[in-house]
């Protein structure tokens, strides 16, 4: 296979396994002059970046706004587009709802609601584990956390959708994508407004840490709010849904694998720490070069994108052994699972409590579950990948 990468090639969006070993084999500091931008393949080298002053966050990370340059607006800050010390003053405030801590103060919370929405479905006897599970628990459990009303969590977290909705051949968003986002923020802000001039401060909700506090001197702008608020919705309910949807799959197509963790639930963090990192949600996201600097005999030079192809460096057979297999007995050193880094994903611990309750639920009630082949869908995307669709049946009327 020649180096015929593009990122929104819809081989790649399709399936990009084969273009990163070629990438990571032969092109590991790839240069694809209509982005002028590099992509990075390689474990090591991408680990490297997300420590190295030599990259910057402040001109955007996402695909869209480093190889299409639509760059985010600088008087709205967002704490996933900024260097330190900035980066450090927007997302401290946050840190006490996701320590390690936090997370297991709210076992009791995820696994009550994953009994409530589980219970039906078993007794329905088919379901998407997706959409119909995972999904609705990590949106519930995200839009409690940011602060949303209850009965728009789900509402909005169907604009996400079509924001991120891609048909083949096309390039970044569509104008019906841009209006889905548009119709999204515009809410959110409607939201933290009606919040401020309420007066509605005084939780532990990110809305009420965001408007009681100062950042750089100063109260956040309604729009700043907003647009973190939007950032924690995306993250809070793609990530999880996507990587519990994965490991239904691959344990259904391991039989032996999924036996063994029916026999010892403790083997389940193992298994979804695995499907991270043997398919990991967040493909790609990016920095810009702040400085010139060489790599693999190349110079990258300031001001051009960098893009850090998560998923190719956690299938690094350079970092892991047989890195193509799926193993829930690998117990690696290191992951880009969640990142790395400063910007390294807040909500670590917390996705992998939700994800651990997701699966142990499921396999308590419903141990011989089989998923639809035919009705599996992958994701089609240059940013998230797995399985949106994931079709289950089971034995009805277990109880949970």
């Amino acid at each position: 296979m020649s180096l015929d990468y593009d990122p929104f090639g819809h081989e790649v969006m399709r399936d990009p396994w084969a273009f990163y070993a070629e990438l990571r084999e032969h092109s590991p500091a790839h240069y694809i002059e209509r982005y002028d931008t590099w992509f990075l393949s390689r474990f090591e080298d991408i680990w490297h970046a997300t420590g190295s002053d030599s990259f910057t966050a402040e001109l955007g990370v996402t695909p869209e706004m480093v190889l299409l340059k639509r760059r985010p607006p600088p008087e709205i800050p967002v704490f996933t587009s900024l260097d330190l010390p900035r980066q450090r003053a927007y997302r401290k405030p946050l840190l006490p709802s996701y320590t390690r801590r936090a997370a297991g103060k709210m076992e009791a919370r995820v696994r009550a609601l994953a009994q409530e929405i589980l219970t039906p479905l078993i007794a329905r006897g088919h379901f998407d584990a997706h959409q119909d599970y995972a999904d609705v628990l990590a949106t519930r459990l995200g839009g409690e956390l940011i602060g949303l009303p209850p009965d728009e969590t789900m509402p909005l977290r169907k604009l996400v959708d079509e924001q991120f909705h891609r048909e083949p051949g096309q390039v970044g968003a569509s104008e019906a994508n841009e209006a889905a986002g548009l119709k999204l923020m515009t809410r959110l802000a409607e939201i933290v407004g009606e919040r401020r001039s309420r007066g509605d401060h005084h939780g532990e909700d990110h809305i009420s840490v965001w408007l009681r506090e100062d950042f750089e001197g100063a109260p956040m702008p309604i729009e700043a709010a907003a647009a973190n608020a939007y950032v924690v919705l995306v993250t809070s309910s793609e990530v999880v849904p996507l990587a519990v949807a994965n490991t239904v799959y691959y344990l259904c197509e391991r039989p032996d694998q999924r036996q063994r963790i029916c026999d010892d639930l403790d083997l389940v963090p193992h298994a979804f720490a695995e499907s991270l990192r043997y398919d990991q949600p967040t493909n790609l996201l990016g920095r810009f070069v702040a400085h010139d600097i060489e790599m693999h005999g190349q110079k990258l030079r300031a001001g051009q994108g960098v893009m850090l192809l998560w998923a190719s460096g956690n299938r690094d057979e350079r970092e892991f052994e047989h890195a193509d297999v799926f193993d829930i007995d690998r117990r690696p050193q290191r992951s880009l699972s969640y990142g790395h880094g400063i910007h390294k994903c807040i909500g670590e611990h917390l996705g992998n409590l939700e994800g651990r309750v997701l699966l142990e639920e499921l396999l308590r009630a419903a141990p011989e579950y089989q998923v639809d082949p035919d009705g599996a869908h992958r994701s089609y995307s240059e940013f998230l990948h797995g399985y949106r669709r994931m079709p289950v049946r089971v034995t009805p009327g277990r109880e949970i």
